[in-house]
């Protein structure tokens, strides 16, 4: 009996000193571990520091974020000071230094590990977004002038999920593999209705491979909803991820409402994403009011 429940421990995850850890298994994906426990995939990706979701070995130890979580670690990068660092994450300079005990601010070094406490004040529409993906968004620093707008394009098929779509786009020929740098659940496969998929591409801030023109990728942010909105609209869930992530992007890349678009608007002759069920006007009214 004493063995049948350490076993039972191990496989399930369940720690008895107040953090939760999972051990993957075979045919495991990283969304569906983090439906299991009730985070975000983004979030049970950045707390384990999992730079490629599809690189998921059986037998690894995950650490599971709890739900209600309201700090996040971040490591000093070159450039960054105390001032700017408070700035990005929407907190006091001083509540930094208290939560850190740095007594000299100009003497922090690279690679030094700070506590972020969370809270209200952090710039994004918290009602709209849960806080472990806020968490995870804002450990990306968004690169200073270069996106110009946001695209929203549909997958145009009923089931689907980041994954999936990592791997058919890698298929394609696609050297950093999800073209779309941000991907909305419809509640299909194992990700929940309205997770948002936070792809390497923002992460590592890199160029889109959801545009035709090479030049539009540059600069455009892609935002893929799971469904084919040909056929019916998207998710109410869907929607409310939508408008919290774009007026997030807004705030943090300085854009604002008219400089999100669609695929079809952008290239009208060329295709009708996100279809005719998705409507860009109420998506802009909704953030603008």
């Amino acid at each position: 009996m004493k063995k049948l429940l350490v076993f039972g421990i191990i496989a399930f995850g369940l720690s008895l000193f107040g953090e939760a850890m999972h051990v993957v298994r075979k045919n495991e994906t990283l969304g569906g571990i983090a439906k299991r426990y009730g985070v975000s995939t983004a979030a049970l990706q950045t707390y384990n520091n999992i730079s490629n979701p599809n690189l998921l070995f059986v037998g690894k130890k995950l650490k599971i974020p709890s739900g209600d979580r309201r700090q996040i670690t971040y490591s000093i990068k070159k450039g960054d000071s105390l001032g700017s660092i408070a700035s990005r994450f929407g907190v006091k300079q001083s509540t930094l230094t208290s939560t850190n005990n740095i007594s000299r601010p100009d003497l922090i070094k690279i690679g030094q590990k700070l506590i972020i406490p969370l809270s209200g004040t952090t710039p994004t529409p918290t009602k709209l977004l849960n806080p472990t993906t806020i968490s995870a968004l804002n450990s990306t620093r968004a690169r200073s002038g270069k996106w110009k707008r946001i695209v929203i394009h549909h997958s145009a098929t009923p089931v689907d999920d980041a994954m999936n779509m990592h791997r058919v786009h890698k298929a394609r020929g696609m050297k950093n593999g999800l073209a779309y740098h941000f991907v909305i659940s419809n509640g299909s496969r194992k990700a929940y209705d309205g997770e948002v998929h936070i792809g390497s591409r923002w992460n590592g801030q890199l160029d889109g491979g959801h545009m035709k023109k090479l030049t539009d990728n540059k600069t455009s942010i892609g935002i893929c909803l799971i469904g084919n909105f040909e056929l019916r609209a998207p998710t109410t869930q869907q929607m409310k991820s939508l408008e919290g992530l774009c007026e997030y992007l807004m705030k943090k890349c300085g854009l604002n409402a008219n400089q999100i678009t669609t695929h079809k608007v952008h290239h009208p002759n060329h295709t009708v994403c996100p279809g005719k069920f998705f409507s860009l006007s109420t998506i802009r009214k909704r953030i603008s009011s």
